[in-house]
């Protein structure tokens, strides 16, 4: 019996074992086919981001291609039509004096209408040739003979071309116009840019200019002249970080310390422009300096002008003097009876007006006026709130009448009248040196 009942227990242990292996083999089983679905999922995605990664790679690869070829592109434009900006404040850069001279025939003559000419392609080939040579010690490697050069000089041409004829350096300011036209056609990209007077018009075409072009890649170096005005100061503060090996200063002279401390390179073209102030007075160079010949240009009389004759200092003849008109009669009598004036009577001045060589008007200078004049002119300006009319008190009529907006009422005279005409020769005709107003 005992050996039957653990016979059984023998059986049941073994079965338990199987069921244990079992259990352990379902347990394996079921383990791996978990482990296979994630590896399937995990494949999945896998083969997802793979196929996404070769298609983002794809598109990027293409747009690299395309911006390499721009890239390619946009080099071989910009290299074939690369510059270099020179930007001048011509009122402040004058040129040097002899780029100033008239033009000089074989036989030793000059051409009045022709001066300034032969000067102005001079400064063109001098500043050209300058500019070259400066650019190939700062780019040794770069084809600078395959860069274009631009050059503007910006400038109020009128108020140079008076202020270098009141210093002696031209005769006539037709000189300058020539010079700046002569400049022009020497280099096809040189040109000389009249903005008229103010010195704000200057200042903005030149903030402008550098404004457009120094981000211009095709633009490969810009120079700025000269170094004198303070104002420029903060037009180029901007640019002293990302520009300063793209910009240099051109020195005429001596440059003060604000430019300086921009960090700029400083250039300077001694052969080009003028390296010392404008002198304040006219020079003659050692030589007599040549007198104009000054004419007067007659004009038509006033209409209300009347013309000044003489009174005779001739005492009245008498009652009786038509009986007694002979020689013989005067003769008898023993007295003159009439005193005969043979003195030519005086034709009225006309108006007139000093011209030049030129046929340009020379206005004679006026006295200094009185400074108790000046402060009773000013009184009456600010009492009345009205100015004087130019044409009623110093011409004596005015077009407008009783329908003009300036002042008229009792002429001006004296201390007054001078200080009027200072005013008004202060103001610019519009006819400038063509003008024939006697007033």
């Amino acid at each position: 019996m005992n050996g039957h009942t653990s016979s059984t227990e023998s059986y049941f242990d073994r079965l338990e074992l199987f069921r244990k292996s079992d259990k352990d083999r379902d347990s394996l089983v079921n383990e791996v086919l978990t482990k296979y679905e994630d590896l399937q999922i995990k494949y999945a995605d896998t083969v997802s981001d793979l196929s996404n990664e070769i298609e983002s790679r794809r598109l990027w690869q293409s747009k690299a291609s395309l911006h390499e070829r721009t890239l390619t592109e946009y080099k071989q434009a910009s290299g074939s039509n690369s510059f270099v900006l020179v930007v001048i404040d011509g009122d402040g850069a004058p040129f040097a004096d002899h780029l100033y001279a008239r033009e000089t025939f074989a036989d030793g003559s000059t051409s009045a209408f022709n001066e300034g000419r032969d000067g102005g392609s001079d400064a063109a080939y001098q500043l050209h040739s300058d500019i070259k040579q400066n650019l190939k010690s700062t780019y040794p490697d770069a084809p600078v003979d395959d860069w274009n050069i631009v050059v503007q000089v910006v400038l109020s041409l009128q108020g140079l071309a008076t202020k270098l004829q009141s210093c002696g350096l031209v005769m006539n300011p037709n000189e300058v116009f020539a010079f700046g036209r002569a400049f022009g056609s020497a280099q096809p990209l040189f040109s000389f840019i009249d903005v008229g007077q103010g010195k704000e018009r200057a200042d903005h075409k030149i903030r402008e200019t550098l404004r457009v072009f120094l981000p211009n890649a095709q633009c490969k170096h810009v120079f700025f002249g000269p170094t004198l005005d303070k104002g420029y100061l903060v037009v180029l503060e901007p640019y002293k970080r990302d520009y300063v090996n793209r910009l240099s200063l051109i020195e005429t002279r001596p440059a003060e310390p604000g430019f300086r401390e921009l960090g700029f390179p400083l250039v300077r073209f001694p052969d080009v422009f003028r390296s010392s102030d404008l002198p304040m007075k006219a020079v003659t160079n050692g030589a007599t300096p040549t007198t104009m010949p000054i004419r007067t240009a007659s004009l038509p009389m006033q209409p209300n002008s009347t013309p000044f004759i003489p009174k005779s200092t001739s005492p009245a003849p008498s009652s009786d003097s038509s009986s007694s008109n002979t020689w013989a009669a005067l003769g008898k009598s023993g007295t003159t009876s009439k005193t005969i004036n043979i003195a030519s009577k005086k034709t009225p001045v006309r108006p007139f007006a000093l011209l030049n060589l030129y046929d340009e008007r020379l206005d004679s200078e006026l006295p200094r006026s009185d400074p108790g004049a000046e402060k009773r002119f000013a009184d009456q300006i600010k009492t009345t709130g009205r100015k004087y009319c130019n044409d009623y008190h110093l011409s004596g009529n005015c077009d407008k009448g009783e329908y003009c907006d300036y002042r008229h009422g009792k002429v001006l005279v004296g201390g007054e009248l001078l200080v009027l005409k200072h005013k008004a020769r202060s103001r610019t005709c519009p006819q400038r040196g063509w003008c024939r107003d006697a007033g």
